[in-house]
């Protein structure tokens, strides 16, 4: 059993391929894995009457519950068996617990906390297939701090780094808990709208462009922090850099028409 829960790092497989094994030793209904401080909740087969749950722990680092359950009571000399193999588990489950926190730190913008263009990339290309299987809308917000090169060179880059936090937060707490956030780069953010139209979008953003300038503190006395942004809605697009390039392109000409005010990107697909 050791070789195969170590042949991968994905937690979803040790846990069945542990499940499946052990039910060799006692026969169970189900098994149910959490663990609260990664968020993960997994659950193989079907929930029984009668269970008997297991902290996982190692030199006093915890590493979720894990519980198997039956309609038939377990009986102590079978429980006895279950701990007997917890510590095969064990340490395939940290390694990959370990693997998941690394992924997901790679995953983070260190200086807004905001998932970064590797995670954007995997996010779009996720949404646009399920956005394509279930026919829903999405739309693409691309956001810009207006005249940062000016903060930066006027009050320095940890001035400039403050503006971008706050920017960040407004944009994380503004958005739905559906929806996505992501640092593009510089002073850039993409947001994506899942089952999004276009006047839905529209709102969001000018919602969003109001939000910045009425909460954010600037360096400069008397003065506001303001965004420009593009606005693009799904039209059919082969992929997902396509897109987020007319969300771009509508950005420049919201920066182009005077800065602090949104621009929507047209349809390319003609009526018909």
């Amino acid at each position: 059993m050791m070789k195969q829960l170590q042949a991968t790092l994905d937690i979803e497989q040790i846990l069945r391929t542990f499940f499946n094994e052990v039910q060799h030793l006692v026969p169970l209904d189900g098994c149910h894995y959490q663990a609260e401080h990664v968020g993960l909740m997994l659950d193989f087969g079907d929930t029984g009457r009668h269970r008997c749950n297991y902290e996982l722990s190692l030199h006093d680092e915890q590493f979720g519950r894990l519980g198997f359950s039956r309609n038939r009571r377990l009986q102590e000399r079978e429980m006895q068996l279950l701990e007997s193999v917890m510590d095969v588990l064990i340490y395939p489950l940290r390694n990959a617990l370990l693997y998941r926190k690394a992924l997901a730190t790679a995953m983070i913008d260190p200086l807004t906390g905001l998932n970064n263009r590797g995670a954007m990339a995997i996010t779009l290309n996720r949404e646009m297939d399920r956005m394509r299987r279930h026919n829903q809308d999405m739309s693409i917000l691309m956001v810009d701090i207006d005249r940062f090169k000016d903060i930066n060179d006027r009050y320095g880059h940890l001035a400039g780094d403050d503006v971008l936090r706050q920017v960040a937060q407004i944009i994380d707490t503004t958005i739905r808990g559906c929806d996505a956030c992501f640092r593009f780069g510089g002073e850039e953010f993409l947001i994506m709208l899942t089952d999004s139209n276009l006047p839905l979008a529209r709102m969001v953003a000018e919602r969003l462009r109001h939000t910045v300038c009425e909460q954010t503190r600037s360096p400069a006395p008397n003065a506001h922090v303001t965004i420009s942004v593009g606005v693009a809605h799904f039209d059919n697009e082969s992929d997902w850099p396509e897109l987020v390039d007319r969300a771009d392109r509508a950005l420049y000409q919201a920066k182009q028409d005077g800065r602090n005010r949104v621009a929507i990107s047209q349809p390319v697909t003609a009526p018909v």
